[in-house]
């Protein structure tokens, strides 16, 4: 019989996965898993099950991407190469919508159990590894800020809230961004440096996003007038990364410096990351995931 770590965050999203934990348990049991449940809360001991957790067939964590960042964080600080599954249980689930993770539990499991193993790209930002984005800029860190009350009540919807004061107090800051083939110098509105096609729930039409191309994709979105902002703006929401205020780079490694005014400390998965001067790179094949 093999053996699954099932470990769950009971405040992730809406607070609904629990309500599931028979049927996924018994979903498992059908297919020849013994399961073993670990609830992921404040105070919990997760590097201690994780580090007990070497000899299992499946690590499979229930949360939002910051959960995933947790779990994915201590995976690669210790060398735990289990392969890892994911369920979205988060509010906007951004990695598990990149690898076609149905949202419905189950059937989650159901794509897990078929086993199908692959490895996969990891960014290091800093010494802070993270699965789906690092960020910094205007809104990047809204699922920081969002009430926890507000995300329950109204899911995505509530960074939203969030992102509309956050625009209206933002000022663009002076950085230097270098990467192995390009220098910028200038104002920056923000930036996205990620290894999934998904952020914040907007998918973005990068060219052939791969978390397996040992490449890692970066969006920057200088500072501009107004009007050209707003222009600019919509066609970033709309997916749309041809203007001439956003660079679109793939690089293997990128460094960003503030030179001047006020950023926030750059995010990872939706929760805070290191602080600047950051260096991010892309660790080739770092995990092994149910895909």
């Amino acid at each position: 019989m093999k053996k699954i770590k099932l470990l769950y965050n009971v405040a992730a999203g809406q607070n609904e996965f629990k309500y599931f934990l028979d049927a996924i348990v018994e979903k498992f049991s059908e297919n020849n898993y013994e399961v073993s449940l670990f609830r992921i809360d404040k105070g919990c001991d997760l590097e201690g099950y994780l580090l007990k957790s070497k000899d299992a067939d499946g690590i499979v964590v229930a949360g939002g991407d910051g959960t995933i960042n947790k779990v994915v964080n201590v995976m690669m600080k210790n060398r735990i190469m289990v392969p890892l599954g994911v369920i979205p249980a988060g509010t906007s689930n951004d990695f598990a919508r990149h690898i076609n993770m149905p949202p419905a539990f189950i059937k989650s499991i159901e794509k897990i159990i078929k086993g199908n193993i692959e490895p996969i790209d990891v960014g290091l930002a800093n010494n802070h590894y993270f699965i789906n984005v690092c960020s910094a800029g205007l809104c990047t860190n809204a699922s920081q800020k969002t009430d926890k009350k507000l995300k329950k009540i109204f899911g995505k919807i509530a960074y939203f809230f969030t992102g509309i004061i956050e625009f209206i107090k933002f000022k663009p800051f002076e950085a230097r961004i270098e990467t192995e083939n390009d220098v910028y110098e200038g104002k920056v509105v923000l930036f996205l440096i990620f290894n999934g096609s998904t952020v914040g729930g907007i998918d973005l039409f990068t060219k052939n996003p791969s978390i397996q191309d040992g490449l890692l994709d970066c969006i920057i979105v200088k500072d501009c007038r107004p009007r050209k902002f707003n222009k600019m703006l919509a066609k970033f929401l709309a997916g749309n990364l041809d203007d001439e205020n956003i660079m679109y780079l793939k690089e293997k490694w990128i460094k960003i410096t503030k030179l001047s005014g006020k950023c926030d400390a750059p995010d990872v998965d939706g929760d805070p990351g290191p602080e600047f001067p950051l260096e991010v790179k892309c660790i080739k094949n770092g995990l092994n995931m149910f895909l």
